[in-house]
């Protein structure tokens, strides 16, 4: 075989080859028909991005919905959060975001009935528009008013008035607590008030602890001395208890707080 031949065969084919795919490239029927699919694959894409858009738009506007209604209901959760507690010695609230649910009068057992020692030891807050029972009780547990006693140490002029009361909530809080040997708040709590801590004296029937006001108001008409319950200011007693920090004698500062 002339092998000469067969190469001039092969490099003639070659040459037609490449002639083919130069006039492919140049073959405007060609062209065409690419820029054809090309602006149908972009048409493709436009569509979905069309579509993507109109999805994530919806999504977006769910997602709004859903956060308003979700700051609705935190709204109306901390709206109603609240803790309650007793402003003792005055009638009114006065802390901030604190509403008054009701006023009314300091009441307990009588603080001496001779050698009778029993009964409750807490104050109560009875409220100043009662709704009265028609139905008499054996008269073995009473309730009486209370007074200052040693009175001018709460407040100058204080000696024998009776104690007003109120009962306050405290909105956006959750808890309340009063604080014996305390004037202010700790870090991170809000201050509902204060005063000087007050009880019944030791010699007399036990009693709770209270947070008397520290600018306590009186009851209109209630200045006569009736000794029935009563309410001593409270000291510290050095020994057991360190001074210091405490000192022998001096009055027991209190707070009331809540967060």
């Amino acid at each position: 075989m002339d092998y000469s031949f067969v190469s001039f065969l092969c490099i003639i084919s070659l040459v037609k080859t490449e002639e083919s795919k130069r006039l492919l490239l140049n073959d405007p029927d060609v062209i065409g028909s690419r820029l054809s699919n090309i602006e149908k694959s972009m048409q493709e894409m436009t569509k979905v991005t069309t579509q993507l858009q109109a999805e994530f738009g919806q999504e977006k506007a769910q997602m709004q919905t859903t956060i308003s209604q979700l700051q609705t209901a935190l709204s109306q959760v901390i709206k109603d959060q609240g803790s309650v507690y007793v402003r003792w010695g005055r009638k009114q609230c006065s802390a901030l975001n604190t509403e008054l649910v009701y006023t009314g009068f300091v009441t307990g057992q009588e603080y001496s009935h001779g050698t009778y020692y029993g009964g409750p030891a807490n104050y109560l807050c009875l409220p100043n528009n009662p709704e009265l029972s028609n139905r008499t009780g054996p008269g073995r547990s009473l309730l009486y008013g209370t007074e200052y006693q040693y009175g001018d140490v709460f407040k100058k002029g204080a000696e024998n008035e009776d104690v007003p009361c109120a009962l306050c909530r405290s909105q956006n809080t959750s808890t309340t607590v009063m604080i014996p040997g305390r004037q202010t708040c700790y870090s991170g709590w809000k201050m509902e008030y204060h005063g000087i801590l007050g009880s019944n004296a030791y010699e007399y029937k036990a009693s709770s602890y209270i947070c008397v006001d520290s600018d306590p108001e009186y009851v209109q008409g209630g200045e006569r001395s009736n000794d029935e319950n009563l309410i001593y200011p409270t000291t510290a007693k050095c020994g057991s208890l360190p001074c210091p920090p405490y000192g022998n004698n001096l009055l027991i500062n209190c707070v009331v707080c809540s967060k």
